[in-house]
């Protein structure tokens, strides 16, 4: 081979070289870059999550005196969903779910347990077992209905409680009356005892067959000053921090 031809296969490896490299290259930023932002323009999105904060006492068994009251830390929390106006397609919600709950305490006061909706109309939350769940699921409709599990087609309200539970006793023959807004102070339970950190994930199925998951959203309970005024809600604007991902279709 002469000089003159083996410099042109030279010449051609490397511009060959340096197209896959270029390309391999693309295909990384791509990569990293979905990794991080995931879905740019979703049919549906998380406009807002809201949690509101409470603390209730429920009557033991048994009860030694007047007031005899377990103390609960209660967290109902509220997922908005709504459609995407950017998105150009018509789309309609299968399902949505919720799995995968994680909690970091900060300290070993009282056990956080997740509640669906009562089935009692009086009351729109009961701590007790038959509520609990591991895994909820909301099933698309024509309107919402939280108490059905289910969420209008179009959008709607996801909601479940976080409670903890059984973070202290207050007794008591003296009072006349009891303002649960102000257990925390009866049995002297700072607020920083009782934040924790909560995870899971999210699961949006259309009826298209396209399906987005949402990992490791996360939130802190109970909101700030729960001590001072009983009851404290908050909204938390998530609409540019939860990454959905595309697993279907």
């Amino acid at each position: 081979m002469s000089k003159q031809a083996l410099s042109k296969k030279v010449i051609h490896i490397c511009i060959i070289s340096i197209i896959i490299i270029g390309i391999v290259f693309t295909a990384l930023m791509f990569i990293l870059e979905y990794d991080e932002n995931g879905e740019v323009n979703m049919p549906f999105i998380i406009n807002k999550i809201s949690v509101i904060s409470t603390v209730d006492g429920q009557d033991v068994e048994n009860p030694q005196a007047k007031w005899d009251l377990r103390v609960n830390q209660n967290n109902d929390i509220y997922l908005y969903i709504e459609k995407n106006n950017n998105y150009n397609k018509t789309e309609t919600i299968s399902t949505v779910k919720i799995d995968n709950l994680k909690t970091e305490k900060k300290s070993n006061i009282g056990e956080i347990k997740f509640y669906k909706q009562s089935q009692d109309e009086k009351q729109l939350y009961k701590n007790i077992e038959e509520n609990v769940f591991d895994s909820l699921e909301y099933i698309g409709a024509k309107s919402s209905n939280s108490k059905k599990l289910e969420i209008s087609n179009q959008g709607g309200i996801v909601e479940f409680r976080c409670a903890n539970n059984n973070i202290g006793l207050y007794k008591s023959d003296e009072d006349t009356e009891i303002n649960h807004g102000e257990l925390l102070k009866k049995i002297n339970i700072n607020e920083e005892d009782l934040y924790a950190n909560i995870f899971f994930d999210l699961t949006i199925k259309l009826d298209s067959g396209k399906i987005f998951k949402a990992e490791g959203i996360k939130l802190t309970i109970p909101n700030s000053d729960l001590i001072t005024n009983g009851k404290v809600g908050q909204e938390h604007d998530f609409s540019e921090k939860i990454v959905f991902k595309r697993i279907e279709n």
